[in-house]
């Protein structure tokens, strides 16, 4: 008798979009916009200390990126509340739609740089500032979401509990796929970022809009390994 092959969920499925989106959307902020995190926050942390420790870094990128990243979390935790109490467990479609549409704009903030800079031109920084506003309320919307190994953003814990002896075989699956996911989005972003910073974040609104979609149709269902509260 075969084995039946199982079908990923659909908010596993929504979730593992975000994640690539985090790959495509650092790829367009580190590597095409002075080498700025708009997402991993541990990364602009370290880039502060660096730079006061006299290295070449961007201290005004790095600060920029994480003020806006907490103000996007801190706004978002408010927004998304007022959207639970609003619409109930289908709250996830229009905060990552919202998200979305942020990426979408700084898309167009973003036409016309060029592939790459050293350090962020002032454009690129107001450009940093929307995609880590838009990152922090991704955030507050994954935390709220709370899915077992697929928090969209930091893999670190995630890579871990892969690794991990008693883990189960699901929770090893979505680890994995998250690994792969965000590197597969990476690799995605930096190819288009040879049509400038614009041509990846574009891409990056359109997969977290697609996310949204799903949630949409498949809203309020725990088949991810976590409720959506």
């Amino acid at each position: 008798m075969l084995a039946t092959t199982r079908r990923p969920a659909p908010q596993t499925v929504a979730l593992l979009l975000l994640t690539a989106v985090t790959g495509i959307v650092e790829a367009a902020s580190f590597l095409g916009l002075g080498h700025v995190y708009t997402a991993v926050m541990t990364g602009n942390i370290l880039f502060l200390g660096f730079g006061l420790g006299g290295a070449h870094v961007s201290v005004a990128g790095a600060g920029l990126g994480l003020a806006a990243f907490s103000l996007g979390a801190l706004l978002g935790h408010r927004v998304n509340e007022s959207l639970v109490r609003r619409h109930g467990v289908r709250w996830p479609p229009p905060a990552v739609a919202g998200v979305g549409l942020l990426l979408a704009v700084g898309a167009v903030a973003a036409a016309g740089l060029p592939e790459q800079q050293d350090l962020p031109s002032g454009r690129a920084l107001v450009v940093l500032a929307v995609l880590a506003l838009a990152m922090g309320w991704r955030n507050a919307i994954a935390l709220r979401i709370a899915a077992p190994d697929l928090p969209t953003t930091v893999l670190t814990r995630g890579l871990t509990g892969l690794l991990r002896v008693h883990a189960e075989m699901d929770s090893r699956e979505r680890a994995a796929s998250a690994v792969v996911v965000m590197c597969g989005g990476a690799a995605l972003g930096a190819l288009l970022l040879r049509a400038g910073p614009a041509a990846p974040l574009a891409a990056g609104a359109a997969v977290e809009l697609a996310s949204a979609a799903l949630f949409a149709v498949y809203g309020g269902r725990q088949d991810a390994g976590g409720p959506v509260r």
